[in-house]
This record gives structure tokens, sequence and C-alpha cells, in this order.
């Protein structure tokens, strides 16, 4: 892996390129796709060194390095992980999981050293120790990305948050907050449609957008992409046998995503915060 002297090497500031002229770093950020199916390819560790390295210069809220990273190169271990992760095939089959987690054991232990009493015990640490994963884990996704790699974020692995500690020897004061796949792929599905930025963006305050029309047109480029074929979600609260009344021309991102919001699947990581106070993480 990355030596410290490697990552620490002063640089100077990014000059960037001109608006009018081809820019590698935008072109790697907009054509990002999921990859859930990959060839049976290790990474090597000169790839996974500067993954690494992209991945710890990642922002980080008031230097504190809120997370840590597990890699886990062992194909049988990350078939125990694709158990933990809703059976997912593409966890045991990736090149390497990489496996960020909410990591506050580091403060815990120079505020005792020092005999400083610990104060972050309130929710604000969750957000920040979770935000530094987010962040780590999208560095290391794009660095991945421009390597040539396929990469697949993976929020299951609080599926089981027990099972995934356990399985990854975490103690207490750090728990698994999002996983990465990255391997050689072995399909290509492209990119999804997005949200238009009328919906998504406001500007000094925020406005809703026109929620209704801008759905509705979403919902008909989500369905042309064929993004929901053989993947509907099943309905919620019927028999087993019950006919889905609604067809395929209306079956967009609307439909797709209340299901999903209102289905069983939602009560999977009920005890999360449970398992998260007895982590040492306070909710309050």
């Amino acid at each position: 892996m990355t030596s410290t002297n490697d990552l620490n090497t002063p640089r100077p500031p990014f000059t960037g390129y001109a608006l009018d002229e081809d820019n590698p770093v935008l072109e790697a950020l907009l054509a990002h796709r999921s990859v859930r199916a990959y060839k049976d390819v290790p990474i090597p560790e000169r790839a996974l060194g500067p993954i690494l390295d992209a991945a710890q210069r990642a922002p980080t809220s008031s230097n504190l390095h809120s997370y840590s990273i597990v890699v886990v190169d062992d194909r049988k271990i990350r078939e125990r992980a694709r158990d933990l992760c809703g059976n997912q095939a593409f966890v045991a089959q990736c090149g390497v999981l990489l496996v960020f987690c909410s990591d506050i054991s580091r403060h815990i232990h120079i505020c005792a050293e020092r005999g400083y009493p610990y104060r972050g015990d309130q929710i604000n640490t969750v957000l920040v120790a979770h935000g530094d994963c987010n962040l780590a884990c999208q560095n290391a996704a794009v660095a991945a990305q421009s390597l040539g790699y396929g990469t697949c974020m993976l929020g299951n692995v609080r599926n089981d948050p027990q099972g995934m500690s356990d399985l990854l020897g975490l103690p207490k004061y750090v728990y698994a907050s999002v996983g990465l796949a990255i391997g050689v792929p072995a399909e290509d599905m492209g990119t999804k449609p997005r949200l238009p930025r009328s919906l998504m963006v406001s500007r000094n305050r925020y406005e809703p957008g026109p929620v209704k029309q801008a759905l509705a047109a979403y919902d008909d480029e989500m369905r042309l992409s064929g993004c929901y074929d053989g993947r509907r979600e099943p309905l919620n609260d019927v028999p087993p046998d019950h006919a889905d009344p609604v067809p395929d021309e209306g079956y967009g991102w609307s439909e797709h995503s209340a299901r999903r919001m209102g289905g069983d699947n939602q009560t999977q990581r009920r005890g999360l915060g449970e398992f998260m106070e007895g982590k040492g993480f306070s909710l309050l």
C-alpha cells in the first residue's frame, strides 16, 4: 500500500482547466455509473495505493480524521460480507472491497491520554464521522474510475451492523458506514438519468421547483432508459399472488422509489440507532 511519505508530499494547488478545453476530471465525474458485475481480477497494490491516497486526501471535518478504512481483499471474507449485504453477488466478485468506518476511537484515546473530558458524545459527531466516510469513499471511487476500474457504493454494509462489525473485528467506537466495491467491469449498464436541475437546485433560498411536472418527465425518462426492466420493487401489504396494478407505462422513478420507501426493506435497519449507541456514538 501507499506510504505516508507519498501521501503527505506537498503539492501546489491544481491550476484547473480552461472552460473551453477538454477536462478529464469533469469527464470522469460525469461518466459515473455503478458497476454490479466484475471479472475475477484482483486489484494490484500499485493501483490500490493511489486509490487509498485519494481517499485520505478527501476533506475531513476539523482535520479530525473521524474514519478508518478496512481493505477486504480476502475472497472468503468478501463472500461472508456478501451474505451480510443482501446477498449481492458483486460484493464477493469485485477485486477489492473497501469498508469506510465511522471511527472515534482515536478521539477517545487522545482525550483520555491528556486528561480531557470527551464531549463529542452528541449527534453532530455521528454526522461528522459518517460525512468523513462518504467524502473519502467518493474520492476513492473517482480515483478508481480514473484508473479504468468500475465501482459501486454499498449502504448495505449497515444491513446487519453487528454481523459486519464482528466480521471486520471492529471495536467499540467504530462501525461500518459505507462500502465501495472496486474491480474490472464485466458489464456496462450506462449512466442513469438524474432528476432535472430545476427540481434539485435552488438559488439563495430553498425552492421545491415544479415538482409534479418535473417528476412526470423524469418518470418517463427513467422508464425509457430501461433501468427498471425486470427490477420492479414488490408491492407492500398485499398477498403474494396479488396482481400488480401498475402497467409498464406507469412504472417510473416515482412508483419505484415510493415502493422502496414504503416497503418492508425500510424496517431492515430499525435497530441501527441502538447498535450505534452501544458502539459509543450518541444520537442525542
